[in-house]
């Protein structure tokens, strides 16, 4: 769990943050502090954390690193990930509903009935990423790297596909 040093830490911004995050590495942060904290983490590093149920819905996590992170059930409504790195990273039943995913790398990611519905991709890298059942109701994958994902019982409808 995190104590209110790690709290500190996170206000202080994102190069602190980063230089802190080297020396601790198993981030283990309070969810309900977390919550209360709508601060810019754009480019900040959360590479391996634990960040399952978090509700991270509005936050900027622009080019911020997630991958091998644990989202599971997140809560990222209407966050900014553009051009974030997810690569290998367990999305599985997050909620991403109107999501800013563009440029975004998501290789290998687990969304496995994750809720992308509005979500907008373009441009993004879902090569070999696990969509089963996933709602992308809606969402733009325009120009979206498809490459080997599945996309088996995913919804589809509305989306806008078109190739890289």
């Amino acid at each position: 769990m995190a104590n209110a040093n790690d709290i500190v830490v996170l206000k202080q911004g994102v190069e602190n943050w980063n230089r802190w995050r080297l020396k601790n590495i198993n981030l283990n942060s309070n969810k309900s502090q977390a919550n209360t904290l709508k601060l810019n983490f754009s480019k900040v590093d959360l590479s391996g954390s634990n960040l399952c149920e978090y509700n991270l819905q509005n936050f900027n996590l622009s080019r911020a690193n997630l991958s091998r992170a644990n989202l599971y059930e997140a809560i990222c409504h209407t966050t900014n990930l553009n051009q974030a790195i997810l690569i290998d990273t367990n999305l599985m039943v997050a909620f991403l509903r109107n999501a800013d995913l563009r440029g975004a790398n998501l290789k290998g990611a687990d969304l496995t009935d994750a809720n992308l519905s509005g979500a907008d991709l373009t441009g993004a890298n879902l090569s070999y990423t696990n969509l089963k059942g996933a709602n992308l109701r809606n969402t733009n994958l325009n120009q979206a790297n498809l490459n080997g994902a599945n996309l088996s019982g995913a919804i589809l409808k509305g989306a806008i596909i078109s190739q890289v």
